[in-house]
């Protein structure tokens, strides 16, 4: 595959494969094999070119047993791009939000070891899989941060990546891709799904997550608790769910305006949980009909 490859160290999350490594171009996750000692990094720090210190790399490799690789890459911008769309798709296919802290030119499992591995008397006692990798001189490893935070807000159930969410995820990413630029509305959705975890309190994210939801109905400016539960209900639920998707999405719109108001401001992981699932079944729905309907499409749905 033509283009650059960059790797994206995923915090949090744990593989569920038996693979040392699983693929659906152009992604590949792959698990952390080796422990990445501090000469390694420092090595990197003086013979590399690190764009953030070599001490905050190590402290973010300690809460890292995952590691993301994207292919085919034309530039570090359309990099993120595609891994932002990526991380949508997971989100979508039930994955916790996770952090990924930096971004690098070659895999920690390459150059976990460098230290070692650039001294002739020490290259001989690593264990025969890191005696393979990245040296200083043959190559130059580059380094720039990306999401340089380690709070998150995390789900418990939703840890663990399976080659089958994988395969899931590129599928659904592939489509959401296609999805923005036909509908260029759609781009804010994709950047609050990449960002809402970020948010030190519960109740910040949860507006900020009701800024994509209401972006989908740019029309609605009057009766909004009623016209978006029932737009989100027919976008999102069947036939014989549609009044359950109502109720809910009034209950959540209900807290956000309480929040938005003042009278709240402590709100629980599962009240968070409750609209994250709501911006995901839109998000869902959408990529499964392959088009962004309007409000009047959806009223005509409703009533036809």
């Amino acid at each position: 595959m033509n283009g650059d490859t960059y790797y994206y160290p995923i915090l949090f999350l744990i593989p569920d494969f038996s693979e040392q490594e699983v693929e659906r171009p152009p992604v590949r996750l792959a698990k952390r094999r080796w422990i990445t000692s501090t000469f390694d990094l420092a090595t990197l720090a003086t013979k590399h070119k690190l764009n953030l210190p070599y001490q905050v790399i190590d402290v973010f490799l300690s809460h890292c047993n995952l590691e993301l690789c994207l292919n085919g890459q034309s530039s570090i911008e359309q990099a993120n791009a595609t891994f932002e769309a990526f991380r949508l798709g997971l989100y979508a296919s039930g994955i916790s939000p996770f952090i990924a802290p930096f971004i690098t030119t070659h895999s920690i499992n390459d150059y976990s070891g460098i230290n070692s591995r650039d001294s002739d008397l020490l290259r001989d006692s690593l264990p025969p899989g890191m005696k393979e990798g990245v040296r200083s001189g043959e190559a130059i490893l580059e380094a720039w941060p990306f999401e340089l935070s380690l709070k998150c807000i995390v789900l418990e159930n939703g840890l663990k990546i399976s080659e089958k969410t994988l395969i899931e995820a590129v599928e659904k990413a592939t489509a959401w891709i296609k999805l923005v630029e036909k509908y260029p509305t759609l781009r804010p959705v994709q950047d609050v799904v990449n960002s809402a975890h970020l948010f030190l309190w519960y109740h910040q994210s949860l507006l900020h997550l009701w800024s994509a939801i209401e972006s989908l109905f740019p029309g609605v400016s009057t009766e909004l608790s009623f016209r978006i539960a029932v737009y989100l209900a027919q976008l999102i639920g069947s036939r014989s769910k549609r009044l359950e998707w109502f109720e809910k999405v009034r209950a959540a719109y209900n807290l956000r305006s309480k929040i938005t108001h003042g009278s709240r401001q402590e709100i629980t992981e599962k009240e968070w949980h409750n609209t994250w699932l709501i911006l995901m079944g839109a998000i869902n729905s959408v990529i499964s009909r392959e088009s962004l309907p309007s409000e009047k499409e959806l009223i005509k749905e409703l009533l036809s």
